[in-house]
């Protein structure tokens, strides 16, 4: 028996993961400096991993080896080295015990991960984790034993200096391995992987062969010789997509060939689905953040093969999207495990795109995601990715990296915590893609783990709830401290004041008063970092904790009909707010507990006529506000006039504080500038007419007119339009301007640079939000439909 062959057979039996190997040198290599291994190196599979093989520091091989994974017992890993017989001179320090068996000698030494057990036999050394391992290999008579006839051929089809090979029996035995669990092989995906790994500055690069039968159950063999056409599934797939899967067919009747061999009889395909498949050449599951839908990608065509409204119950629009439900719902259990089992009602045409899916609400996350181009093939890093795989496969499957942090099965929480660690800023994705033919596919596993996109920007569309009820308040972004997210409130015509999640889901709804007047704030009276809800009605003043509970002595009744939007001052940002109400021609203030704060003595002078708003110059505090006898009063934090303005003031904007100064434009369409410490107003150079609008905060200022937007001195033309006022705000450390086109159904958000965002514009009316921190968020509507936006 040759050399080699020896090796081979006496690899343990069960070896789940085999490497190939010429040098030891060449693995370290390859295994260091991996962004993504750096960050998974912490669970607990992978720190028992480390320890069965620090054996391996031992050897410097320059000669054909394996090296082994076998499970001992119920889940204990086992790492065994076989090399050719071991020469080097044996440091008898590191010998704890030798140990006689069956005539030959095993050697028990020491190692960083504690001991390990080295023997040689008929010319091959063997060295491993466990002494159970050597013990069989001893007893083994490798002249008449043949380790495993599949990975035999494929390692003599495929073997180079160093190559991977993993038992493919099960398709998630992998994943349960690395997260602790040892699955039961279910023998019904594959035979073998055989991989060669590359890496460079942008990925980790992984090709071979998986070997399969198609006389067995084996899911790979439901891919054999398909023809492998061009992959579409990017260009209607959701870029926030947690998985995706595709295959591609020249004929269908291949197709069916390979399920009547899997099941040993003739599928039994609807003429519906028959139809379909027919006409098409891509099949892609997508699976969503909630949902899932299923995309065909059709032949082309001029006039659609079937007929959608005869085919229907009902036909609405989304977006100008048609979406059809079935009368008779498409069934996919036919093709199993080609596809997932369903029954699907829901159809959208969109292009050469054929959409079904179980649920409208899937079909309009595709509708949205297509429509605002925030599909996988607008990403940069995906356009990296593909450079280094095939346009064209039999079967391809990418799984995201949030996907990855949520396991499909129960996990440690200290693995739970490595996972959620992982960094998606230089990890985007696993991508794996197959071409199937004879029993074998040609494989590729892309990595993408630092690209020149890493800090693209994405507008996503991860939520959407349908209000039965007209909006009248909001949707307004509201920090969630739990999950570090941002959930979304708005109040219906029956006064319910609803939250949300950041997907959609309700938490609770509240009944109301009456209408809330202005905005919901998000305070933080407990000093705690939890936040609650405050805001006002014609009536009353509401502090709600995140659950939809009445804060200490709120809801507060005020005398009078609330005439202005609420105001929140912080004086010496200690969050010992006061709550400003204004009743007509009277101000009270409130403190954190609902309480009346006395001392504040305001002296009556006429209607007020814009919400009052603090600001700060030196140390001193200024409450600046309009009244109806064209006065603009600045008091101080006891109500007392602290400086009088002798001009007559008639403002047609809000009151905002810039360079020092408190600013807005008068009904005569000038920008006037008060100095509130002299009192002095001066008019600005800067022009404006009856439509311009103003937006401004201490460091930054903001002038709109018509679809022209100067921010800090850069302008941004936007397409012609019907503008919303435009808004800043502070996300994170940076500002940012949000505007809608109500007539288009457009919102823009636009950086400090003047500079529209990537993937923008997004869908949506009426009003639009921004928050957030390291993810943040864009909230705005579509009708009585609330949308959320990540980005």
């Amino acid at each position: 028996m040759s050399v080699e062959n020896a090796l081979v057979h006496s690899i343990p039996t069960d070896s789940k993961i085999i490497v190939a190997l010429s040098d030891m040198d060449d693995l370290q290599l390859l295994l260091n400096d991996n962004p993504l291994m750096e960050q998974l190196q912490s669970l607990s599979r992978m720190e028992e991993l480390k320890k069965a093989s620090a054996f391996l520091d031992n050897y410097s091989l320059k000669e054909e080896s394996f090296i082994a994974l076998s499970i001992e017992g119920k889940n204990q890993v086992a790492i065994t080295l076989v090399t050719e017989g071991f020469k080097n001179p044996i440091d008898s320090a590191s010998i704890k015990k030798r140990i006689e068996y069956n005539q030959i000698e095993i050697l028990e030494k020491s190692a960083k991960g504690g001991s390990y057990y080295s023997a040689n036999k008929d010319g091959v050394h063997i060295a491993s984790s466990s002494l159970l391992v050597v013990e069989s290999l001893i007893r083994r008579n490798i002249a008449e034993y043949v380790f495993d006839p599949g990975f035999q051929k494929l390692y003599e089809r495929t073997h180079d200096d160093l190559s991977f090979y993993v038992r493919a029996t099960d398709q998630n035995w992998l994943y349960y391995f690395l997260l602790g669990r040892n699955k039961s092989e279910l023998h019904n995906y594959a035979q073998w992987f055989q991989l060669s790994l590359k890496k460079d500055p942008t990925a980790l690069h992984f090709e071979g062969l998986i070997s399969y039968k198609d006389s067995i159950k084996q899911k790979h063999a439901l891919y054999n010789n398909l023809e492998a056409q061009e992959n579409q599934l990017d260009r209607i797939a959701p870029a926030n997509s947690r998985s995706l899967s595709a295959f591609t067919y020249g004929d269908v009747s291949q197709l069916t060939n390979n399920l009547t061999t899997y099941y040993n009889r003739m599928p039994t395909v609807s003429p519906q689905l028959m139809d379909i498949l027919s006409n098409a050449q891509e099949v892609s599951q997508i699976q969503l953040e909630q949902g899932s839908a299923l995309a065909f990608t059709l032949l082309p065509y001029e006039t659609l093969f079937m007929d959608l409204d005869s085919l229907s119950s009902a036909k609405s629009t989304y977006r100008d999207q048609s979406i059809y439900s079935l009368t008779k719902p498409i069934t996919t259990n036919s093709l199993s495990p080609l596809l997932t089992e369903g029954s699907f009602s829901q159809v959208a045409l969109l292009d050469d795109f054929l959409v079904i899916a179980a649920d409208r609400e899937s079909i309009e996350m595709i509708v949205s995601n297509y429509e605002n181009g925030t599909t996988l093939a607008a990403q940069l890093w995906w356009k990296d990715a593909k450079k280094n795989i095939s346009n064209s496969s039999s079967l391809i499957n990418i799984t995201s990296v949030p996907s990855l942090k949520s396991p499909i099965i129960e996990v440690s929480k200290e693995d739970l915590k490595v996972l959620n660690a992982i960094d998606m800023s230089t990890t985007k994705a696993i991508i794996s893609q197959y071409v199937h033919e004879d029993g074998y596919a040609f494989y590729r596993m892309e990595i993408p783990y630092a690209t020149t996109a890493a800090d693209q920007p994405l507008v996503a569309q991860i939520g959407t709830f349908k209000s039965e009820k007209n909006i009248i308040a909001g949707p307004h972004l509201f920090p969630n401290h739990l999950n570090n997210t941002q959930d979304v409130a708005f109040q219906s015509e029956d006064f319910q004041l609803t939250l949300i999640s950041e997907n959609g889901t309700p938490y609770w709804s509240k009944s109301l008063d009456s209408k809330i007047v202005g905005d919901i704030h998000a305070v933080d009276v407990y000093k705690n970092g939890r936040k609650q809800l405050l805001f006002s009605t014609e009536k009353k003043v509401y502090l709600l904790d995140r659950d939809g509970e009445n804060v200490d002595q709120f809801p507060y009744d005020a005398k009078k009909t609330i005439t202005q939007p609420l105001s929140v001052f912080d004086y010496d940002n200690d969050k010992d707010y006061r709550f400003v109400v204004t009743t007509g021609d009277e101000i009270t203030l409130l403190n954190n507990r609902g309480n009346t704060v006395s001392g504040f003595n305001y002296k009556k002078s006429g209607k007020i006529t814009s919400s009052p708003q603090h600001f700060k110059r030196g140390n001193k505090d200024y409450i600046a506000f309009t009244t109806a006898r064209n006065q603009l009063q600045l008091l101080s934090r006891t109500g007392q006039v602290r400086t009088r303005i002798k001009d007559k003031i008639e403002a047609r904007s809000p009151l905002y504080f810039n360079n020092n100064l408190i600013q807005f434009i008068n009904s005569q369409n000038k920008l006037l500038q008060v100095n509130p410490t002299t009192g002095k107003v001066t008019t600005a150079k800067t022009s404006l007419d009856p439509e311009s609008h103003i937006y401004m905060t201490e460091r930054s200022q903001l002038i709109q007119t018509k679809n022209t937007i100067q921010f800090n001195g850069n302008k941004a033309d936007l397409p012609y339009g019907t503008y919303l006022p435009a808004e800043i705000t502070k996300v994170g450390s940076q500002e940012f301007v949000s505007v809608v086109d109500n007539g288009e159904n457009k919102v823009y958000i636009i950086d400090s640079k003047g500079s529209i965002l990537p993937f923008l514009p997004v869908y949506g009316n009426g009003t639009a939000e921004i928050a957030g921190g390291k993810e943040r968020y864009l909230t705005t509507r579509d009708g009585n439909d609330v949308i959320i936006y990540k980005w």
